[in-house]
């Protein structure tokens, strides 16, 4: 498809990332626009990130711009709201290597095969519309945060959706959030697990990643609150953390002391000052780096070295 010109086009789109950024808010979904077209069958198979990144080719087909890296695309109707200056809802972007400068990419980030990176699909549906964040906003009552569909997820901001697109073109190897709750020993598999915004997850992930010996955390505020997932409907529930339930209200869900340690760097999107400090097993970043890394590989070409 040929390329369409938008003047301002990416200062627009760096400009949506750094108003999630600074609000932290869900990225809404519109229609079916986003739904993945293997829906048929999304309550018997388990869908992995290769399945989630092809269908973004269908699903976000209008190239808008380019960086030294990365092809930015978007649906057509956030396309059109743009246009319109209209700046959500968002179904967020679709980030493509820019084949030029491939080799240069491969060579700056290509990582080895002893890592796997957990793609947070729980993290990503509690922001989307009608989620967790709106019963905490006081939108909805509980029914936000009971049996929440993560089917037709979006790659938003809430979920690291530009660092994992990146490094999913970058060669890492990917596991979801629900491949490791149902087989946490695939964890034993890889000397480094390395975790993007996984807020989200249930006791068997929890267990599974925080005992691993080798963790990188890209992402502050990972492994924070603790859900529960019926895959019958594949749903799932808030259980613990977040400051729920409102009787026992709790921060972190699981009293994890690395997470409460560097909670608060969740909020510093521009990681002016970032360095990944060591903790007791591995690595922590100090700041919240997603609507940074289209624009600049610094921090991806350091998780390599520590690799």
């Amino acid at each position: 498809m040929n390329k369409i010109i938008v003047p301002g086009i990416v200062i627009i789109i760096l400009g949506l990332i750094s108003f999630f950024a600074m609000d932290f808010l869900n990225i809404s979904n519109s229609d079916d626009e986003i739904s993945l077209n293997l829906s048929e069958q999304s309550l018997t198979s388990v869908f992995t990130m290769d399945d989630y990144i092809q269908n973004l080719s269908i699903t976000h087909p209008v190239k808008v711009e380019s960086t030294k890296f990365f092809d930015l695309y978007l649906t057509s109707s956030d396309l059109s709201s743009i246009q319109n200056n209209v700046i959500s809802p968002s179904n967020g972007i679709r980030i493509v290597l820019n084949e030029s400068n491939s080799e240069e990419f491969f060579n700056e980030l290509k990582p080895n095969d002893n890592s796997v990176v957990i793609f947070p699909i729980f993290t990503t549906a509690a922001y989307m519309t009608g989620g967790f964040y709106d019963y905490y906003a006081g939108y909805c009552d509980e029914s936000c945060i009971t049996d929440l569909s993560f089917e037709n997820l979006i790659f938003n901001y809430g979920g690291s959706g530009s660092s994992a697109q990146i490094l999913y073109h970058a060669g890492y190897n990917f596991l979801t959030d629900v491949q490791v709750d149902k087989n946490p020993e695939i964890l034993k598999n890889y000397e480094t697990v390395i975790l993007l915004h996984n807020e989200y997850v249930t006791k068997n992930q929890f267990d599974a990643i925080s005992s691993h010996p080798n963790l990188i955390f890209l992402f502050p505020n990972a492994l924070y609150a603790e859900i529960d997932v019926n895959y019958d409907t594949n749903t799932m529930t808030l259980i613990r953390g977040h400051n729920y339930p409102p009787d026992d209200p709790v921060a972190n869900g699981f009293g994890y002391e690395i997470e409460e340690r560097f909670h608060n760097y969740e909020y510093d999107a521009e990681c002016l000052e970032w360095e990944f400090i060591e903790i007791e097993n591995g690595y922590h970043l100090n700041c919240y780096p997603d609507g940074l890394v289209i624009d600049d590989i610094s921090i991806l070409k350091k998780l390599k070295e520590l690799i």
